[in-house]
């Protein structure tokens, strides 16, 4: 725990015999600089019957450290803050229940909005029980505590097995905790781990379901610089694509993959808005292993799209049609299947490497470095620049836009995508008036434009699930036939309203002139 009342910990998750081989390994020799310890931690987690701490975000347990009992109180990092941050209050208590009589605690929950009196409500809600091996580490000037753990969650009559790396910064630099990280990575793959004990276990107790997290805004600052508006955007970014990654681990909500999918475009389209700051080779290198992970996904989004929102579409439109009922069983086989290949991809060590490599270089000093002068500068003149450049694309590709094919009207779904998100990163660098409006009148075009690509994703849909192995093709060709039928006549209707919705855009004055 740091001085400042923050802990500072990255967390892998490994197997029994990752933990062994990690523990053995020449790398951690090299960094390790005592003598390792092992110790049994049993901890007991209290929030309210109704869950208060949790719903701020706060965790608060008691764990049993030989004679002592520690309490601790961890809120969870805000909008901008590194993705390895937490707050944390430790100290030692007396009894058997949660004490929040201290000046620190107070402090913690009156910014929550919470008042002291909560204790008096307080129950045990789960409980921990692990067998931590510590070992010491350094590197880079910097100090660290390496944990094994390995053991169980027990809550609300549910057992899950645990066993986690984790890594916390002592003293020192974050970008040595990334090094420190990336490099026993390196030594033995691991996937990431992106929750933490406390949020699985509520998960655990919940029936295993984790909910989706939507995009968060930055809250930049009027007179932010560059280089921090860049940082404090990219980390709400990465918080929401660690968080949609363990809800799609942990279940079938189609609202995870999306949002997860949401965070890889955001990244991208953060990339974009800020290339003249930082160097053109890291750009298009995060750029491309982005990419790469979002077509992996590309299939479970389509399928998700398909079943789940223009099945539904077509039975109130025009009913349940012969052969409908075979294509869905298609689908629905499909879409598990594509489910199973991302939830693989997420707990592949490759996908850890990507997320661990790019936090690095977010939290480091070499994209710094290489961006110079530009660091600096004020946010809000380059945040202008941007939109008007990107407004600039986007109004003279759609000048024709009722005159425009598929391909075109692809493209400028893109653009109109690069310019909301960018327009969303700096809403905060400009007044107030005029930003919702704005948005709200993009967004009309997006819809459309979303609207029109998922008739063309459609064909290129059935066209695959043709090919796959059918119970009764000929119901199936029927069932076809109908979505077909049914998605031509909704591109139609798209297609008429689109150029509505364009010119109230286009009509719209932007926000930050």
């Amino acid at each position: 725990m740091g001085d400042d009342g923050t802990e500072i910990e990255l967390a892998l998750r490994a197997t029994p015999g990752d933990t062994e081989r990690l523990l053995a390994s020449p790398t951690l020799a090299e960094m390790s600089r005592g003598v390792a310890r092992r110790a049994r931690l049993v901890s007991t987690y209290f929030d309210t019957p109704d869950l208060q701490l949790r719903a701020v975000g706060a965790v608060l347990r008691l764990r049993k450290q030989g004679r002592r009992v520690v309490q601790t109180l961890k809120t969870a990092p805000r909008p901008g803050d590194p993705a390895a941050l937490r707050g944390e209050i430790s100290r030692t208590v007396r009894g058997a229940g949660p004490d929040l009589g201290g000046a620190e605690e107070g402090a913690v929950l009156a910014e929550l909005g919470l008042d002291a009196g909560i204790a008096a409500t307080l129950v045990p809600i789960f409980v921990t029980d692990f067998e931590r091996i510590a070992v010491p580490l350094a590197l880079g000037g910097s100090s660290f505590e390496l944990a094994v753990d390995r053991g169980e969650i027990r809550a609300g009559g549910a057992v899950a097995a645990l066993c986690d790396v984790e890594i916390e910064l002592r003293a020192g630099a974050i970008g040595d905790l990334y090094a420190v990280a990336l490099a026993l990575h390196a030594a033995v793959p691991m996937a990431l781990q992106p929750l933490a004990k406390s949020a699985r276990a509520h998960a655990l107790r919940a029936g295993g379901t984790i909910a989706p997290m939507r995009a968060e805004r930055p809250r930049l600052a009027r007179k932010v610089a560059i280089g921090p508006a860049f940082r404090g955007i990219l980390r709400t970014c990465l918080a929401q694509l660690r968080a949609n990654a363990a809800a799609i681990d942990a279940g079938d909500d189609p609202v995870a993959v999306h949002q997860f999918r949401v965070a890889l475009r955001r990244l991208r389209s953060a990339f974009a808005a800020f290339a003249a700051a930082m160097p053109a080779a890291e750009r298009r290198r995060f750029s491309a292993s982005l990419r790469r992970v979002a077509r992996r996904s590309d299939a479970a989004r389509e399928l998700d799209v398909f079943v789940a929102e223009m099945l539904p579409a077509l039975r109130r439109r025009i009913g349940d049609p012969e052969g409908l009922a075979a294509v869905e069983a298609v689908a629905e086989r499909a879409r598990a299947v594509a489910r199973d290949r991302v939830r693989a991809m997420l707990r592949d060590p490759g996908f850890a490497a990507t997320v661990l490599r790019l936090e690095a270089w977010v939290e480091g000093e070499g994209w710094r470095r290489a961006a110079r002068d530009a660091y600096d500068m004020p946010a809000r003149g380059h945040a202008r620049d941007t939109l008007r450049r990107l407004q600039r694309k986007l109004l003279r590709d759609g000048r024709a836009i009722g005159d425009l094919e598929a391909e075109a009207l692809h493209r400028l779904r893109l653009r109109a995508k690069k310019l909301r998100y960018a327009a969303e990163f700096f809403r905060d660098l400009f007044p107030r008036s005029g930003a919702r409006g704005y948005l709200a009148a993009l967004a009309g075009v997006q819809d459309q434009l979303g609207a029109l690509n998922d008739s063309v994703t459609l064909r290129a849909l059935l066209a695959r699930l043709g090919r796959r192995r059918v119970a009764d093709r000929a119901a199936f060709a029927r069932g076809s036939a109908a979505v077909l039928g049914w998605c031509a006549a909704r591109e139609a209707g798209e297609l008429e309203r689109l150029p509505a919705a364009w010119e109230r855009f286009r009509d719209r004055r932007s926000f930050w002139a």
